[in-house]
């Protein structure tokens, strides 16, 4: 089940090589939970999801599969909201063959709403192949095909446009030894490696987000 949960959100995790932050930059007030309600359920699995605000309505979108993973390939959708409490579908994104997750949401500077998602292939329930892809929308409702982006193996978890350009991690889990993470800019089809984040524990999805003063921050998974 999916559900929406209506906070007052405040705070920013693992922030790294930043000149020093203001006394004031973290308010006080401590996070307020003030209501939680399922919003979709129509597939046996639902999960992954991401929320933003287009054009005046909420858009979340989520990996709708049979389960966590294997079974039927995963299939994107896009829900909408005026008021975010009546829902509708407004897309379903799939890939003959794929197994589609994380699908992230994203404004491109041209005013285009962005999907990211990774897609995956699978022999059975061998891991066989897996690499990012886009999409692109006007309105929310009619995408662009699925294109490729980066390369075979990575995972580009989600993009952050600031000055009209693409920053995103990727993580590589390679058979042998530690996981990797890269740092990309781009254009958002095409990207290019701008520096290694050496993390230790298998570093993995990470959200990158720009501060006031103008340093990266990023919130990463071990």
């Amino acid at each position: 089940m999916e559900h929406i949960l209506r906070i007052s959100l405040i705070g920013l995790l693992l922030v790294s090589g930043c000149s020093p932050r203001p006394a004031n930059y973290f308010p006080d007030a401590a996070p307020e939970l003030v209501g939680v309600r399922k919003i979709w359920d129509a597939a046996p699995h639902n999960a992954f999801t991401d929320l933003i605000r287009f054009q005046d309505r909420w858009y979340c979108t989520f990996r709708e599969g049979e389960r966590h993973v294997y079974g039927k390939e995963g299939a994107v959708r896009v829900i909408a909201s005026r008021d975010g409490e009546t829902w509708a579908s407004a897309a379903l994104l799939e890939e003959p063959g794929i197994d589609l997750r994380d699908p992230k949401l994203s404004v491109a500077p041209d005013g285009r709403l962005m999907l990211t998602a990774g897609g995956s292939m699978y022999r059975e329930e061998t891991l066989v192949s897996k690499q990012p892809r886009v999409a692109f929308s006007e309105d929310g409702r009619s995408w662009s095909g699925w294109q490729p982006v980066l390369e075979e193996g990575d995972w580009l978890w989600r993009v952050t446009w600031h000055g009209g350009k693409a920053y995103g991690v990727s993580y590589t889990a390679p058979k042998e030894g530690d996981w990797m993470t890269m740092l990309y800019g781009g254009d958002g089809l095409r990207y290019e490696r701008l520096a290694a984040f050496e993390i230790p524990g298998n570093p993995n999805e990470t959200t990158l987000r720009m501060l006031p003063n103008g340093d990266m921050a990023a919130l990463v998974r071990r």
